[in-house]
C-alpha cells in the first residue's frame, strides 16, 4: 500500500497549476529564484514579533521530505504558520515553481495571534532526486518574500527510454524510424494498449515489436509540412509493485521532428528564454536557400492580448536573395508569465510558401 499523508480540503488559490510547464503568470520557471527582496532560507520558526501593528509571518518550517515514492499517486503535506504580529497578515500569493505543485489556502487574512495552514498537493513525475519551490508573498514588512521547497525521491514504475524521440531533421518526404525500449520494475508488466497524440500524430505511427514486447517503433511518416512537428506517445501498462500492489500506469514521451525544404533556418523557433518586465528583447532567424527566394509577409498570431507587444521584421542579408533575416521584436511592458505565439512567414516559394516558427519564453522578474 502506499503511503500518503491525508490531509483536509481547502479553496484553492489562483496560484493552482496544471501541468510540468509554466503557463500562466502565476507559474515560475522550475529552478528560478524567487523574484523581488531576497528570501530567508532559515530552517527556524520565526518567533519574535516586530512593531506594534506590523504583521509577522511565523512559519512552522520551511522544507519537507517525502523521502522515496513512486511516480503513481499524489503526496500532500502542510506547512503550519502563525500571524506573530500586532497587525494583520495578509498573504498576497504563493506561487509554485511547477505545475505537478499544488498550493491550497483557507483564506488569505490573518489577525494577530491566528493560526493557518498551508496545504501542499505534489504529483511526482520523472524519476531521481527532486526539489520544488513555492514563492510565498505577504505583508511581512521584513519577510516580504518566503522560499518553501519540498523535495522527493522518484521511483518511476514505467520509464521509457529514451524519455524524448528527437528525429532531428529530415528532408521533406523522408521517412524515419525510431525505437522506444519501456523499462518496468515489473519484468513481467503488460502493454494494454499505445498509440499517439497532439496536431502532428497523424505525421508518425506506432508498432509493437512482435519479438520484443517491451519495444515500440515510432515512425515518421514523412507526410508533414515544412518546420517543426511535435506529438505525445502514450503507453498504458499493467504490472505489480515489489510489495505486490497491482498497478496501471500510463506514460508518455515527446516525438519531435523538423521537416526542411530548399530553405533552411538558423533556428527552428524564436527562443526569447527569460525576460525581465519593462525590458525590451530582440531575436533573430536567418533563412538561407540555394535558389533566390523573397520574403513576402511576416505575422504574429496567438499571442495573448494582454501579453507583450511584438513585431516581426524582415530584409534581404545577401545580394542573391538566397538570405534572409527576419527579427522579432517585443516589450513586455508589466506582463509577468509565459511568452508563446507563432510566428508565420509567407515566402515566394510554391512548395515552402508558409513557413511556421514558435515564439517562447518567460516574462518574470529576474533574481539580483
Amino acid at each position: 500500500m502506499l503511503q500518503r499523508i491525508v490531509l483536509c480540503s481547502w479553496i484553492v488559490l489562483p496560484a493552482a497549476l496544471m501541468g510540468c510547464e509554466p503557463s500562466s503568470p502565476s507559474t515560475e520557471s522550475a529552478g528560478t529564484d524567487a523574484p523581488g527582496p531576497t528570501p530567508s532560507n532559515s530552517t527556524s520558526p520565526v518567533e519574535t514579533a516586530e512593531a506594534s501593528g506590523d504583521a509577522v509571518l511565523g512559519l512552522e518550517r520551511f522544507e519537507h521530505d517525502f523521502g522515496e515514492i513512486w511516480d503513481l499517486e499524489p503526496q500532500e503535506t502542510t506547512f503550519g504558520f502563525e500571524n506573530k504580529g500586532q497587525g494583520p497578515l495578509i498573504i498576497e500569493n504563493v506561487k509554485a515553481s511547477c505545475g505537478c505543485t499544488t498550493p491550497t489556502l483557507t483564506k488569505t487574512t490573518y489577525q494577530p495571534g491566528e493560526k493557518g495552514t498551508l496545504e501542499i498537493a505534489f504529483a511526482p513525475k520523472g524519476n531521481g532526486r527532486q526539489t520544488k519551490t513555492l514563492t510565498v508573498r505577504c505583508n511581512d514588512p521584513d519577510r516580504p518574500v518566503t522560499i518553501l521547497k519540498i523535495s522527493s525521491t522518484i521511483k518511476p514504475f514505467v520509464k521509457p527510454e529514451p524519455l524524448y524521440l528527437r528525429y532531428d531533421e529530415v528532408g521533406k518526404g523522408e521517412t524515419k524510424r525510431l525505437t522506444l525500449d519501456l523499462q518496468c520494475v515489473d519484468p513481467n508488466f503488460e502493454i494494454l494498449d499505445f498509440g499517439i497524440r497532439g496536431t502532428a500524430a497523424r505525421y508518425f505511427k506506432v508498432d509493437q515489436d512482435p519479438f520484443l514486447p517491451n519495444q515500440l517503433s515510432v515512425t515518421f511518416l514523412g507526410n508533414a509540412p515544412w518546420g517543426p512537428h511535435y506529438a505525445n506517445v502514450f503507453v498504458k501498462t499493467r504490472g505489480v509493485l515489489p510489495s505486490g500492489t497491482p498497478v496501471e500506469k500510463e506514460v508518455q514521451c515527446t516525438a519531435s521532428v523538423t521537416v526542411l525544404g530548399s530553405i533552411r533556418p538558423s533556428d527552428t523557433m524564436f527562443r526569447v528564454g527569460a525576460t525581465a518586465p519593462q525590458k525590451p528583447f530582440q531575436k533573430q532567424i536567418t533563412l538561407t536557400a540555394d535558389k533566390p527566394f523573397s520574403i513576402l509577409s511576416a505575422n504574429i498570431t496567438g499571442a495573448r492580448r494582454d501579453g507583450p507587444t511584438m513585431s516581426l521584421n524582415f530584409a534581404p542579408a545577401s545580394g542573391d536573395g538566397n538570405v534572409w533575416r527576419v527579427q522579432l521584436s517585443g516589450d513586455p511592458g508589466d506582463y509577468l508569465g509565459a511568452l508563446s505565439a507563432l510566428a508565420v512567414i509567407e515566402t515566394d516559394l510554391p512548395d515552402e510558401s508558409q513557413l511556421k516558427f514558435r515564439i517562447a519564453g518567460m516574462v518574470r522578474e529576474l533574481g539580483k
